[in-house]
C-alpha cells in the first residue's frame, strides 16, 4: 500500500476512534442525567415516606399523651375513691360493731327479763304455795 492510502487509513480509523469517543462521552452525560434524576425521584419519595411517618408518629405520640392523660385520671379518681372509701368503711364496721353490742344487750336485757319474770314468777308460785299451806 502506498503511504497515501495508508494516511488514509489511518485518518479514517481516528474518525472511527473519535466517534466513538464522542459517543461514550454522550452516553457518560446520559447515563449521568439518567442518574441524577433517579436520585432525585429517590430523595422525594424518601421524603414523602418521611412526611407520611412523622404523621403517623405525630398521632402516636397524640394518642399516648392521651391515654396517659387518661391513665391519670383513673389513677387519681381511684385514689380519691379510696380515700372517701377509707372513712366509709371504718364507719360501716363501727355501725356494725354498734349493732353487734345492741345485740348483745337487747339479747341480755331480754335474758334479764325472762329470768326476773321467770323469777317473780316462781316467787309469785311460792306465795301461793304457802298461802295454801296455811289455809
Amino acid at each position: 500500500m502506498s503511504e497515501v492510502a495508508v494516511l488514509e487509513e489511518l485518518q479514517k480509523k481516528r474518525t472511527e476512534l473519535e466517534n466513538h469517543w464522542s459517543s461514550q462521552l454522550q452516553k457518560e452525560k446520559t447515563l449521568e442525567g439518567d442518574i441524577k434524576a433517579l436520585e432525585e425521584k429517590v430523595q422525594a419519595q424518601l421524603q414523602e415516606k418521611i412526611k407520611v411517618q412523622g404523621a403517623a408518629l405525630e398521632t402516636l405520640e397524640s394518642k399516648r399523651k392521651d391515654l396517659e392523660r387518661r391513665l391519670k385520671e383513673l389513677q387519681e379518681q381511684s385514689a380519691s375513691s379510696q380515700t372517701l372509701k377509707e372513712p366509709i368503711m371504718e364507719a360501716a364496721e363501727a355501725n356494725e360493731e354498734v349493732q353487734e353490742q345492741l345485740a348483745e344487750m337487747t339479747m341480755k336485757a331480754a335474758t334479764n327479763d325472762n329470768a326476773q319474770s321467770q323469777t317473780e314468777e316462781t316467787k309469785e308460785k311460792h306465795k301461793e304455795e304457802k298461802k295454801r299451806k296455811w289455809m
